[in-house]
C-alpha cells in the first residue's frame, strides 16, 4: 500500500503496531511499511483475526452475486479433497475441485476491483507444485505423475471469521491538525469477513482474503467480503481418476 501521503502521525502509530522504532523522515517511515507489507504479505497488515463459526453474516450473505449461487457453511468443505483450483480467472473468486467430484467457489466478487489474495502458509501449501500460464493461475497439487490419483490436499478445518486490517484512506477532513499540512491519505482499518483453511500439512489455519487493486477505491473501502459458494457435483470420480481428455476447470 501507499503510505507516502500519509501524516506523520499515523506513520509513527503504525510502526508502533508493527513492533518497530520510529525513527527517520515520513519518506522513510512510509519506505518501511511498504517493504514489510511487500515481505509479509497479509500478516503485515492483519491487527486481528476473529472467528465467527461456520456463517457468514447476515449481510455479507443478503449482498451475495447470483452467479456463484447461494452462500454455503464452512463445516461443509470438511474433509475434502483439493485436486485442482483457479484463482482470479474471470472473477475475483478462488475456485476448488475436489476428488469427490464436487466443486466449490470462494467469492470475494462484491469488492470494485478486487484482488483475491491467500495468506502466506495457505498459498505456499497450494503453490508447490503450481506454476502460472497466460495470466492463470491454475495446476494439480499433485505432481504430474500422481495427477490421475485421488491423492489431493484434505482440508482438516474450514471456519468463516472477521479480520481488522490496515487500510489506505482518502482524507475526507477538511480540518488541519495541530497546524500541520492536511495529508491526503489516513491509516485507517477496515473489519471484513475472510474463509479460513487448515490443510494437510499445516499447523495453524490460513485465510483467504479480497482487497481492492486500486490505489486509492472510489467508495474509499479498501477490503472486501469473502463467502463460500456453489458447492456442487462438478466432475464425477471416474472421470476425475481417469480422465479421456484434458481436464480444464472453470
Amino acid at each position: 500500500m501507499d503510505y507516502y501521503q500519509c501524516a506523520i502521525d499515523d506513520l509513527h502509530t503504525e510502526i508502533r503496531r508493527r513492533g518497530r522504532k520510529p525513527t527517520g523522515s515520513p519518506d522513510r517511515l512510509s519506505e518501511l511499511l511498504f517493504e514489510d507489507d511487500e515481505r509479509r504479505g497479509a500478516d503485515a497488515t492483519t491487527v486481528k483475526t476473529e472467528g465467527l463459526g461456520i456463517y457468514v453474516p447476515r449481510d455479507v450473505n443478503l449482498s451475495r452475486t447470483a452467479e456463484f449461487g447461494r452462500t454455503n457453511p464452512a463445516n461443509l468443505l470438511l474433509n475434502e479433497k483439493i485436486v485442482y483450483w483457479t484463482m482470479n480467472t474471470f472473477f475475483t473468486t478462488l475456485q476448488l475441485f475436489f476428488a469427490s467430484g464436487r466443486s466449490c467457489t470462494i467469492d470475494g466478487s462484491r469488492l470494485p476491483d478486487g484482488v483475491l489474495g491467500l495468506d502466506p502458509e495457505l498459498r505456499f501449501r497450494l503453490t508447490e507444485c503450481t506454476y502460472e500460464e497466460e495470466g492463470c493461475i491454475t495446476k494439480t497439487v499433485q505432481p504430474d505423475k500422481f495427477a490421475r490419483s485421488f491423492k489431493g490436499l484434505r482440508i482438516r478445518e474450514a471456519v468463516v471469521a472477521q479480520r481488522t486490517s490496515v487500510a489506505i484512506k482518502m482524507n475526507t477532513s477538511q480540518r488541519e491538525v495541530q497546524g500541520s499540512p492536511l495529508s491526503a491519505s489516513v491509516i485507517a482499518r477496515d473489519v471484513h469477513t475472510v474463509v479460513g483453511l487448515r490443510l494437510d500439512g499445516m499447523k495453524e489455519i490460513s485465510y483467504v482474503w479480497v482487497r481492492s487493486g486500486a490505489v486509492v477505491s472510489q467508495d474509499n473501502r479498501v477490503w472486501g467480503d469473502v463467502r463460500i459458494a456453489g458447492l456442487r457435483n462438478d466432475v464425477a470420480p471416474p472421470v476425475l481418476a481417469f480422465p479421456l481428455h484434458t481436464l480444464k476447470p472453470g
